[in-house]
């Protein structure tokens, strides 16, 4: 497994480990929903809410490991990426696979860290709103700078040996020889 997968992995667990956290600890009611401050405005009874919880983080896992096992396999007519004359010929079409099925795990792991936080901030002091602010910023930050680092990547494919871009094989255009 790569990196990637096992970062996916620990976010799973640390998923589980937080709702078995919150099954054993967690105060009763337990809170559900937070407004945009990070303060709670809903709550729940303790079991019912868990199981909600356990419901959706399972959903979300399941969700993004299959969007990073299907959408590299997706057909080229399904498939609108910046510099596509270059990634879906079939010399760098691997590579292509392997960023965007890290990108789904990468995506994934943020989303189910945070699931994990809050629901751990929830087990330590459910009113505690500041932490739940803070984690949201870096979240949501985290989440632009992923997205930008993968549009950047398609949109700056490698440099051969020489330093210059390599064209891709189906666009009939020759570089021009230098002396």
């Amino acid at each position: 497994m790569r990196a990637r997968q096992w970062i996916y992995v620990v976010a799973v667990l640390a998923c589980a480990a937080a709702l078995a956290w919150a099954a054993t600890s967690g105060p009763d009611p337990f809170p559900t929903h937070m407004g945009l401050g990070g303060g709670v405005d809903g709550w729940r009874p303790r079991k019912s809410a868990l199981l909600e919880l356990a419901l959706v983080t399972g959903g979300l896992a399941v969700l993004f490991a299959c969007l990073s096992f299907f959408a590299p396999r997706l057909p080229a007519s399904l498939v609108n990426t910046p510099r596509r004359d270059y990634w879906l010929t079939d010399a760098h079409r691997p590579a292509f696979s392997r960023i965007i099925a890290d990108f789904f795990l990468l995506i994934g792991s943020l989303v189910l860290f945070l699931s994990a936080a809050f629901t751990a901030l929830s087990v330590i002091d459910a009113h505690e709103s500041a932490a739940r602010s803070a984690l949201l910023v870096l979240f949501l930050l985290a989440i632009a700078a992923s997205v930008i680092h993968l549009v950047w990547t398609l949109s700056h494919p490698p440099r051969s040996a020489s330093g210059r871009r390599r064209p891709a094989p189906s666009s009939g255009v020759r570089e021009p020889r230098r002396p």
